[in-house]
Order: C-alpha cells, then sequence, then structure tokens
C-alpha cells in the first residue's frame, strides 16, 4: 500500500495539471457567481406566487445550471487526461527517470497499472468531487448574495440537485469503463513512440482506415473506432435526465416532489448492461500488457 501510494505521489508531482487544472476551473466558477448573475431565474417558488408552469420552468433551469457546473470540468479533465495518457510513458524516456525508477523495487506492470488507476479512476473520482463542492459553494454563494439584496431570490430543489449528482456519478464510471480502451492505447503508443507521439496517436487508426477503404471497399475499422469515440455510455444519462424533466417533479406535484424520491430514475443496472463496454474493458487489459513488456525492453538509451 505503501508503495502505491508513493508512486501515486509521483503521478501527481510529474503531472501537476492532472489537479491543478481541474481547481483553476473551480475558482474561475466560482469567481463568476460571486461576481456574475446566475442563469437561474426568479420563481417565487418559495412563497407560491407564481403559476405551477412557471415554477417548473424555474426548476428545469436550475437543473441545467447544476449540470453546467460538471459540464465544464468534464470537457476540462477530458483534455487533461488525454494529454496525460500520452505523455506519461513517453516522457520518462525522453528524461531519461526511468533509469531511476528502474533502479527500484518497483516492476514495469505496477508502474503501468498505477498511471493507468491515476488515468482511469483516481483523476475522474477528483473532478467528480470537485464538481460537487463548486455546485455547493456556488449555490452557497448565490444564497448569501440574495440575504444581500444583491439579487433576487432563486429557485432551490434539493431533490433536483441530488438527482443530478447521483446521474453525474452513474455516467461517470460508466464513462470511465467506455473510454478504458482509448486511454490503454494512447499509454501503449506512449510506451512505443520514440519522438513525435501525439502525431503517432492519430496516425495508425487513420492510415488503417484509409487502407480497409481503398484495398477492400468496407469500413468496419472507422465504424468500430466512431462508436467507441462517440456516446454509448450515455444512455443511462440521457433517459435519467428525461425522467428527471418528465416525472413527478414536473407533473402534478410540482416542483419540489423530487425531493422525497430523488433517485427514482436512476437505472443503475442500465448503465452496464451493453455488452461493448465489458469487451472494451478486455481489450484495455490487452493493451495495458503490450504495453508493460514494451517499457520493459525500451528505455532509448
Amino acid at each position: 500500500m505503501r508503495r502505491t501510494l508513493t508512486l501515486i505521489r509521483r503521478e501527481v508531482w510529474e503531472h501537476p495539471s492532472l489537479w491543478a487544472a481541474p481547481l483553476a476551473v473551480t475558482v474561475l466558477m466560482l469567481f463568476g457567481a460571486a461576481f456574475g448573475r446566475p442563469p437561474i431565474p426568479t420563481t417565487g417558488h418559495e412563497t407560491g406566487s407564481l403559476p405551477l408552469a412557471q415554477a417548473q420552468m424555474g426548476q428545469a433551469i436550475f437543473a441545467l445550471a447544476v449540470l453546467a457546473f460538471g459540464f465544464v470540468q468534464y470537457v476540462t479533465m477530458s483534455v487533461v487526461l488525454w494529454v496525460y495518457a500520452t505523455d506519461c510513458l513517453y516522457s520518462e524516456r525522453r528524461d531519461r527517470s526511468i533509469l531511476f525508477w528502474k533502479s527500484m523495487p518497483i516492476s514495469d506492470g505496477a508502474t503501468v497499472l498505477i498511471k493507468a488507476l491515476v488515468a482511469i479512476v483516481i483523476a475522474p473520482i477528483w473532478v467528480y468531487g470537485l464538481t460537487l463542492l463548486t455546485s455547493l459553494l456556488a449555490l452557497g454563494i448565490w444564497t448569501l448574495r440574495v440575504w444581500a439584496g444583491s439579487l433576487p431570490p432563486l429557485f432551490w430543489d434539493t431533490g433536483t440537485w441530488l438527482h443530478i449528482e447521483g446521474v453525474s456519478l452513474v455516467s461517470l464510471v460508466a464513462a470511465m469503463l467506455w473510454y478504458a480502451p482509448l486511454t490503454s492505447y494512447l499509454m501503449l503508443v506512449s510506451a512505443w513512440a520514440r519522438r513525435n507521439v501525439y502525431l503517432w496517436v492519430f496516425l495508425p487508426p487513420i492510415v488503417a482506415a484509409l487502407v480497409e477503404r481503398i484495398a477492400f471497399g468496407t469500413h468496419y475499422l472507422s465504424t468500430v473506432l466512431l462508436y467507441r469515440l462517440g456516446s454509448g455510455w450515455q444512455s443511462s444519462l440521457v433517459v435519467s435526465i428525461e425522467r428527471l424533466f418528465t416525472g413527478p417533479a414536473f407533473s402534478i406535484g410540482g416542483p419540489g416532489a423530487a425531493s422525497a424520491q430523488p433517485f427514482a430514475g436512476l437505472d443503475v443496472s442500465h448503465a452496464f448492461s451493453n455488452i461493448d463496454l465489458w469487451v472494451g474493458l478486455a481489450v484495455a487489459a490487452a493493451f495495458l500488457f503490450v504495453a508493460t513488456r514494451i517499457r520493459r525492453y525500451r528505455d532509448d538509451s
């Protein structure tokens, strides 16, 4: 366990963008919450002074505002993790630090697995925690501004917030597993390429798809790549969000009805029933095994 924690600290030290970039986004969003005007309209929900339809619209916009906090963070995370996975095994050969780490009693398999764990699990969970904190702090800042009189009363629904965060967590786990083979492929290229690693990320699949198209007149490879790069994991998110906007909270019960059953529309099994997700995990394991073998024999010294 101590060795594992040391290897994780190594990744954090050598790649500070893993934690610094999402943290910077959090600071910027909180700055906007403190000095900007929130996109959530006033509804009069607290006093019941507005019609039900208008209050429901306020709830919908509140939900979209909460989703926006996570969207910005997850886009940032995608870019940071793409750069990290492409560079993590290449940079240690470029600066020769691989020679030091190979002199330590740490296997190549452990090193590669820790890097994969950071990219696939630890960094996304860190971003999810920041998203939770950001939404709570931003909504708290808006509440203080309401009390200070600089903002009119804003809508708040605890059930909607809990539902969105639950959907986000399930969707994040599904996305982590769905894109695991792509992350592992980037690490494989990072371990193999001697130079121009970012070029080699795109060159082999593009050339292979063109050769298949010219030689055989088919496009199976490009279809598989686009499918894996797409949003097959998002079915659970779409279903649950649709239930959020068409479920009890937006029906006769009116806003606030979701607070009683905030996770009523969340179908966890639906997110992991796609067999392609599990096939992708097997492919990811194969890529990581090959990356481990390459790292064992290649140090560019």
